[in-house]
């Protein structure tokens, strides 16, 4: 049979600051953490930042680069982080 695995997360982002502007362009970056919930598996804990380039057009403002730096001394231990990215 065909087991299913239900994976719910809920993420708090904090300390949004713009930290550069060149024109239309926005340089933004943020702090995150990501609690994941799986069934039958410890809760996992993700923290870090993400930094954003914006770009403000009459269609509005959209995300032109996104980078995710993952505060961790190493990734084995966490398990799959793709729901991050």
């Amino acid at each position: 049979g065909t087991v299913t695995s239900t994976m719910e997360t809920a993420c708090m982002i904090s300390n949004v600051r713009i930290t550069g502007r060149d024109g239309d362009t926005l340089s933004v970056s943020a702090n995150f953490i990501c609690h994941r919930f799986r069934r039958n598996e410890r809760i996992r804990q993700y923290v870090g930042a993400t930094n954003y380039t914006l770009v403000v057009g009459d269609s509005g403002i959209k995300i032109a680069r996104r980078v995710v730096v993952i505060d961790a001394h190493e990734l084995g231990s966490l398990g799959s982080v793709s729901f991050i990215l």
